[in-house]
Order: C-alpha cells, then structure tokens, then sequence
C-alpha cells in the first residue's frame, strides 16, 4: 500500500468530524507557512492554517532574493518581483568595489508574495481560517490538541502535526517549551531613489561605528528604493538609519520595520509530544542567514525540510543540508561581527577581479560553496576573516 493511501486510513478527531490522515495545522500565515502547508497539501495531507489577523494582509516590506527563490516556489516568485537587480557597490571608508551578477537578484514585495502562495496553498487544497489566534498545544489521546480563538470565541482544536510558522517570538514555540530566540531590529525607510543610482544596483555601506552589520540602499523601482539597517538597538537603529539619511539628503517617504531573529547554532525543528509532532518553521526556527539576516530562502527551504518530515515519517535530507548553510552563514559573520573601519577597508581593498567574479557567479544562498571559491581566489581574505574570529574571542573572554 502507498503512504497516501496508508495516511488516508488514519484519522484524528476534529471537533465532531473525523479528519483524514491526521489533520496537519500550521499556526502563522507567514511565507514559510504557506509554503508548508502548500508542499503537505499536495504529498496528500489535510492541513489547515491559522492566522491571528482578520485578513491575510501583512505589512509592506521590500525584500532583496537571489534568483533561487524561483527554484523553491515557481510562479509566486515571478508575482511578487517589483524590480532586479544586476549589481552591487560596496563602500567603505572612501573605498568602493563594484561586483556585476550573473543571474540577477529580485527585489519582491512581502504582501504580494503572500498573496500568492495562499492562492497556491488553497489550490493544494489547504484551508486558511483568518482572524484565530493559537493559544497552546498540549496531548490528547491521539495526537495534539490545540486552544485557539476564533473570532473572539474560545474553541478546541485535534490535529496529528502542528507547525509554528508564526515568527520570532511563535507561541507554538513557547507553549511546546522550546526557549526564546534573541532579535534584532531591521529598520528602513522607503525613500527617492538618488540621482546618480542606477535602479538594477544595490549600494551596501559597511560603517561597523554604526552597526555590526551595513546599511543598503535596495532601488524597488526607477524612482523609489529602501534605505536601512540592521542594529543591535531599536533606538540606535533610529538614530543611526535617521542621520545617514541627513547626511546624503534624503527624506523618508515611509517607515519599515521588524524584528529579526539571530541564528545562533541549529535549533531542532521537531518535539515529539505525546503522540503528536510540533514542527517550527521560517524565523520560528531562526531559519536567518545570520550574514544578511535574510529569511526568505533559508525559510522555503525549512518549509522543504519539514514538509518531507511530514511526509516521510521524520525523514528530511533537506533539514540537513539547510543546517549546513546556516551553520557557515553563522561562521563568516562570527568573523564579520568584530570587524573595525580598517578591517573592512582592508576586505573591499582585496576584493580583486577574480573574487568579485566569483562573488557574482556564486549566491550567497551557496555559502560553503561560495566561501571556498573566494578564498581560493584571495587567500588574503582567509587570514582577515581568521583576525575577525580572534577579535570575537578576545571579545567574550574579555566579558
């Protein structure tokens, strides 16, 4: 017998009515949500989503992916792009190198992609409940049992799954008793595109006085871009993004803004509880790449990841190998983290032709792949990125 048909003999309680298969719930209507209720849609599974808002609307956001979004989730990809984008500059200090992309990358509207892969989602035949809001999980007899609210209207919930797909700070997590993740604040202002900015080019500023990370400059159109940061405070990341922009005589046309989990070490995205699994999925599992603090693609691929665990009885080759990019991703910034003024001078100086093109060539969505090539090419970078890692640990023995 197939696993389909095996799953469609099994059944959990729903209220009143026998669910098939064992209902899969996935709390969050987020895109690594979608996506995973998309994906076990379509293996065979019932699967219902619940969303806390009364619509699926969230806050606009523009967002920079490598052309690997398109792999992961086909046409809701090609919807959502507003704009891409065929270069970057890096600056620094008075220094500056340019690196030209082979494939370009997208810049793609949050709402937009959301949009999308609920339609797809739907299509696969999931529900999404809007306007109910999870409460906690615990074991019944069968499976889970879930507490949620909907519409103002306290109910009860069976499934066989649950998926946390509901952000950094996910209720699922809490009440399935996984520990609180550290964020940081993303700010960025949407402001007009300067003259002497193409729109297919990204400017990135490394000014580690200001942030550990960089400030961009993300054109979303021929006339409007996103301006921001990255901090460590909520009101430094204010100040900060706020003078940058006096500095160069821009004016913010709208605010941005969320908070972003930091990866720290793997986090395993499955407990067994009673006789029912609890996945997390997305920024839930602090799925970020710690370089960028991007989640984009790093969440479809956990979204991959724990849909095959789903599916194959908790087997997923994809998890592991998302464990891998996450884990050099969190490598390079360890050294990233400690960098001075000089230091970055120093990086943008040894980026010569044969690193940028590989740079260009290369995602960073390909990280192992990409730092191996580069150094390769500058083993200068090596030793530079070895003194950032020393200049952390002098940091924290000294803490």
């Amino acid at each position: 017998m197939s696993k389909t048909g095996k799953s469609k003999r099994m059944s959990v309680e729903h209220g009143t009515e026998k669910v098939q298969g064992g209902e899969v719930v996935v709390v969050g209507g987020s895109a690594a949500g979608l996506c995973t209720a998309n994906l076990v849609a379509r293996g065979g599974r019932r699967v219902r989503v619940l969303e806390a808002a009364e619509e699926l609307s969230p806050a606009p956001r523009t967002l920079i992916v490598t052309h690997q979004l398109q792999n992961l989730v086909g046409a809701p990809a090609g919807e959502c792009t507003v704009n891409k984008i065929r270069r970057f500059e890096l600056f620094t200090n008075g220094r500056s190198a340019q690196v030209a992309l082979q494939q370009p990358d997208l810049i793609i509207e949050r709402t937009k992609l959301i949009h999308a892969l609920a339609r797809e989602a739907r299509e696969a035949g999931a529900v999404i409940d809007c306007d109910t809001r999870f409460h906690a999980v615990a074991p019944n007899a069968r499976g889970l049992r879930l507490e949620v609210e909907t519409k103002g209207k306290r109910e009860e919930l069976h499934a066989a799954s649950v998926v946390g797909a509901d952000g950094a700070t996910s209720r699922v997590a809490r009440s399935a008793g996984w520990p609180a993740l550290e964020t940081v604040p993303l700010l960025q202002a949407i402001v007009r595109l300067p003259k002497d900015c193409p729109p297919d080019t990204v400017r990135v500023w490394f000014v580690p006085a200001d942030t550990p990370y960089f400030y961009w400059l993300i054109p979303e159109s021929e006339d409007r871009a996103a301006l921001g940061l990255i901090a460590e405070d909520g009101g430094d990341a204010s100040k900060c993004l706020t003078q940058f922009m006096e500095k160069r005589g821009m004016e913010p046309l709208e605010w941005q803004g969320a908070r972003i989990p930091v990866y720290r070490g793997w986090i395993p995205v499955r407990r067994r509880i009673g006789r029912g699994d609890v996945y997390l999925v997305g920024d839930a599992a602090a799925q970020v790449k710690v370089t960028t603090v991007g989640g984009i693609v790093t969440g479809f691929r956990g979204a991959r990841g724990v849909a095959e665990s789903i599916l194959e009885n908790g087997k997923s080759a994809e998890l592991n190998s998302l464990r891998r990019e996450l884990g050099t991703h969190w490598l390079i910034r360890r050294a990233l983290h400690h960098f001075e003024q000089s230091d970055y001078c120093r990086l943008v100086d040894l980026l010569d032709g044969s690193a940028r093109s590989k740079l260009g060539e290369i995602t960073r969505d390909e990280s192992a792949r990409l730092l191996w090539e580069v150094a390769r090419r500058q083993p200068k970078l090596v030793l530079l990125g070895l003194r950032g890692l020393l200049l952390g640990g002098n940091s924290a023995r000294r803490s």
